[in-house]
C-alpha cells in the first residue's frame, strides 16, 4: 500500500509545484490545454484513485451513518463543506440561468474553483486516516514557497536593472516550448516603476504562516526564510497583501501576548520575530527599495486626482519620480474602487437574496475585456454574484471552522490556532481589493486553510 500511495502522491505534488510557479497556469500549453488543467485532471484522479482504494481495502462503507463508515465520520466542517461546494456549482449553473447571465462566463469565471475544492472530500478524510499528514504538505510548501519568494527577489533586482527583464524571461520560457505557452501580464506600478505580484504571490502569506506556526521552534534556517519572504513580499509592492499581513499579525502579536503569557520562550520568540521583521522593513525600505514601502502607504487612501506634469516628472530623481506617479495611481485606483462598490451594490440590490450568479457583471462598467465578470472590489462582487444566501454559507464556513479551531486548540496548542487565524485573517483582508480570491490560486489556499482546521480539530 506504500508504494501505491507513493505513486498516487506524484501529480499531487506536481500539481502543488506548478500551482505556485506556473503563474497563471498557463505558462505551458499541450493541444490547446493548459497545463495546470492536465495536472489538476490527474491529481483528481489519483486523489480519488487512492482514496476508494483505502476504503475498499480496509472495507469501509460509504453511504452507512455507522460512525465508521465514510459519512459516519463526519463533522460539521464536513458538512458544510459540501453545502459550499454545492452552493459554488448552484451559482454557476441554475442561478445564471434563472437570471440570465452568461452561462459560458459563469463556467469561466468558478469552475477552476469549484474543482479544485472538490479535491476537500478525499483528502479530508485520508488526512483523518493519517495516510496524509497535513504537516508534511506544509513542510513542502515551506520549501516551494522559499524558492518562490527568492524568485520575487530575483525578478525584482532584474526588473530594475533592465526594464524588460520579467518578460524576456516569459519570452524565453515560450520560445523553449515552441510557441506553446501564455505568459501571465507583467503588471508594472503606475508609471512603470517595478513591482513583482502575480496571482500565485498570494502564497507568500502561507510561507509566513509556516513561520509562524512553529515559531517555538524556529532555527537559524527558518529564520532566513522568514527573511526572505518578507523581502519577496515587498517586492509585490501591492498594498492590500501588505494591510493583510500586517493586520492579521498585529492580531496574531496581540493574543500571542494575552493568550500564551505564561509561555516565556514563545513570548521571546513571537517578540524577536516581530522586531526583527520590523528592522528588516525599514532597512531595506531605505537601502534596499527606494523608500517605496514609506511611499506606497502614505498613499495608500489618497482619492483626490492630481494632474501630473510630466516634463516635471521625468526631471525628478527617482524616489520623487516614483512618489508623484504612485500618487496619481493610487488615487485613480481608489476613486474607481469607491466607484465599483457603489455599482455593485446598486446590481445586487436588483436581486439581493441569490445574486446573479457568477460569471455577471455590469454591462455599462467593465474592468476587463477578457474577464468582464472580475472586479477589484471582491466583497461587493461577491455579494453581486452570489447574494445573501451564498455569502451565508460562506460566513458559516468560516464561523464553524473559527469555533472548532478555537475550542480544541485554545488550551491544547495556542500558538496552532493562533497562527491559523492569523492565516485566515491576512487571506481574507488580501483578497477584499483583488480579484484573487475565485482562481485555481485563491481557492487552494481557501481548501487549505480548511484542511489545515479538520487536521488540527479532528478527533
Amino acid at each position: 500500500m506504500k508504494v501505491v500511495k507513493k505513486i498516487f502522491l506524484l501529480f499531487p505534488l506536481l500539481f502543488m509545484i506548478e500551482l505556485i510557479f506556473g503563474f497563471s497556469g498557463t505558462m505551458l500549453i499541450i493541444r490547446g490545454v493548459a497545463i495546470r488543467h492536465i495536472l489538476f485532471i490527474l491529481t483528481f484522479l489519483s486523489l480519488y484513485g487512492y482514496f476508494f482504494i483505502y476504503l475498499l481495502k480496509n472495507k469501509i462503507k460509504i453511504f452507512s451513518l455507522d460512525k465508521h463508515s465514510y459519512f459516519g465520520s463526519y463533522s460539521w466542517i464536513d458538512i458544510l463543506a459540501i453545502v459550499f461546494e454545492v452552493s459554488m456549482i448552484l451559482s454557476m449553473t441554475v442561478i445564471p440561468y434563472i437570471m440570465g447571465t452568461d452561462l459560458h462566463m459563469a463556467y469561466s469565471e468558478v469552475f477552476d474553483s469549484a474543482a479544485i475544492f472538490s479535491l476537500y472530500f478525499p483528502l479530508s478524510y485520508l488526512i483523518k486516516q493519517k495516510e496524509y499528514s497535513i504537516d508534511t504538505i506544509l513542510n513542502i510548501l515551506k520549501y516551494l514557497i522559499f524558492l518562490f519568494a527568492i524568485m520575487h527577489i530575483v525578478f525584482y533586482f532584474g526588473q530594475e536593472f533592465n526594464s524588460v527583464f520579467i518578460q524576456s524571461i516569459f519570452d524565453g520560457i515560450s520560445d523553449l516550448f515552441g510557441g506553446n505557452s501564455q505568459a501571465p501580464l507583467v503588471v508594472l506600478g503606475h508609471g512603470g516603476y517595478t513591482r513583482v505580484m502575480f496571482t500565485t504571490s498570494i502564497y507568500l502569506i502561507v510561507g509566513i504562516y509556516i513561520y509562524l506556526k512553529q515559531i517555538e521552534y524556529n532555527t537559524w534556517y527558518n529564520i532566513v526564510i522568514f527573511v526572505v519572504e518578507i523581502l519577496a513580499i515587498i517586492t509585490t509592492v501591492t498594498k492590500s497583501l501588505w494591510f493583510g499581513i500586517l493586520i492579521a499579525i498585529l492580531i496574531y502579536l496581540l493574543m500571542g501576548i494575552i493568550g500564551n503569557r505564561k509561555n516565556k520562550k514563545y513570548l521571546k520568540h513571537i517578540i524577536l520575530s516581530v522586531v526583527l521583521a520590523g528592522i528588516v522593513i525599514i532597512l531595506s525600505n531605505i537601502f534596499i527599495f527606494n523608500n517605496i514601502v514609506t511611499i506606497r502607504m502614505e498613499n495608500a487612501f489618497v482619492t483626490e486626482t492630481q494632474i501630473i506634469d510630466e516634463e516635471a516628472v521625468e526631471a525628478e530623481d527617482e524616489e520623487a519620480r516614483v512618489q508623484t506617479l504612485d500618487k496619481a495611481g493610487a488615487a485613480e485606483s481608489n476613486q474607481i474602487k469607491l466607484e465599483q462598490a457603489k455599482r455593485l451594490t446598486q446590481k445586487w440590490l436588483q436581486a439581493p437574496v441569490f445574486g446573479w450568479g457568477y460569471g455577471s457583471y455590469i454591462e455599462d462598467y467593465l474592468r476587463s475585456e477578457e474577464a468582464p465578470f472580475s472586479y477589484e472590489m471582491q466583497f461587493f462582487a461577491l455579494l453581486m454574484k452570489i447574494g445573501i444566501a451564498g455569502m451565508a454559507v460562506w460566513a458559516a464556513l468560516i464561523i464553524v471552522l473559527v469555533k472548532r479551531m478555537v475550542q480544541k486548540n485554545i488550551k491544547q496548542d495556542f500558538n496552532k490556532m493562533s497562527s491559523w487565524l492569523f492565516l485566515l485573517l491576512a487571506m481574507m483582508i488580501c483578497v477584499q481589493t483583488n480579484p484573487l480570491l475565485i482562481s485555481f490560486t485563491g481557492m487552494s489556499v481557501v481548501l487549505l486553510i480548511v484542511l489545515i482546521s479538520v487536521a488540527y480539530t479532528h478527533e
